[in-house]
């Protein structure tokens, strides 16, 4: 399983990996991110040609990404809201 890291522009340092899952019926042609920092963890669906180059679009990946659990209303474990520093 392929991890990078990245640094956004607010200078938070995201790790990203791939997710085993993925819809059956994208799997060849999608890949579902994860994106990890200390205080939040997001996710997105992107062509496999998106992330298997060089140097992915990070920003635009994250842009796209949505809150993990937000699409099946899943609360965070401990059932803690997330935390994001202003």
């Amino acid at each position: 399983m392929m991890e990078r890291v990245f640094i956004a522009p607010d200078r938070r340092i995201w790790f990203v990996r791939v997710r085993p899952e993925v819809r059956r019926t994208e799997a060849d042609t999608h890949v579902t991110l994860e994106l990890m920092t200390d205080y939040e963890c997001r996710v997105v669906s992107c062509l496999r040609e998106e992330w298997e180059v060089a140097a992915p679009d990070f920003p635009a990946l994250l842009a796209r990404s949505v809150a993990s659990g937000a699409s099946h209303n899943v609360t965070p474990p401990g059932g803690t809201p997330v935390f994001r520093p202003e």
